[in-house]
C-alpha cells in the first residue's frame, strides 16, 4: 500500500514538473519581483561597475538570478554589451540590497567613443535588448526584451551624465 501512494504521488510530482515545464515555467513572473532602488557605486569605463540594487522578491521561495546581459543599439549600430559577472540570490518574501557585478564590451573602440557621445547627447536614440535568467530549485526561465529605450533603464539609475 505504502509503495502505491509514493509511485502515485512520484507520478503526480513528474506530471507537475513537466507541465510546468511544457506551459513555460509559470512558476514565477515579473510581476513577482520589485526593484526598489537602485546605485551605482563604482563604475570604469570599459571594465563595468558595481550596482546596488534592492529587490523584493513576492515569492514564498529564493530565487537565484543566473545571468544576464543587454546589448546597447545606436541608429541600427550595435555599442556593446554588459553583463552579469556572477549570480545574485533573492531570499524568500523578503526585500534585500545586493551588490551586481557588471562586465562591460565594447563593440569595437569607435563604439566606446559613440556610446560617450549618444549618452551625453541623444539618449533617447539607444534601445537596449536583452534578457535575465533566474532559476528557482530545478527549474530555469528566461525573460527578453527587445528594442527598450534607454530612458526607461534612466528613470531607474538617474542620468547617464553623473557617471562620467
Amino acid at each position: 500500500m505504502i509503495k502505491r501512494i509514493v509511485r502515485i504521488a512520484s507520478i503526480a510530482v513528474a506530471t507537475v514538473a513537466m507541465m510546468c515545464l511544457l506551459s513555460g515555467c509559470k512558476l514565477f513572473s515579473l510581476s513577482d519581483f520589485k526593484l526598489e532602488g537602485a546605485k551605482i557605486i563604482d563604475f570604469k569605463l570599459g571594465e563595468g561597475a558595481k550596482v546596488e540594487m534592492t529587490i523584493t522578491n513576492k515569492l514564498p521561495f529564493k530565487v537565484t538570478v543566473v545571468g544576464g546581459e543587454l546589448t546597447a543599439h545606436y541608429k541600427g549600430s550595435t555599442l556593446g554589451e554588459i553583463y552579469m559577472q556572477r549570480p545574485i540570490t533573492l531570499p524568500r518574501k523578503s526585500t534585500t540590497t545586493v551588490t551586481v557585478d557588471i562586465g562591460m564590451r565594447f563593440a569595437n573602440p569607435m563604439a566606446a567613443l559613440t556610446a560617450l557621445k549618444a549618452l551625453t547627447t541623444s539618449p533617447d536614440e539607444i534601445t537596449i535588448s536583452g534578457y535575465g535568467e533566474g532559476k528557482v530549485w530545478w527549474f530555469t526561465k528566461r525573460f527578453e526584451r527587445r528594442d527598450v529605450p534607454l530612458s526607461r533603464f534612466i528613470d531607474i539609475f538617474g542620468s547617464p551624465s553623473n557617471y562620467f
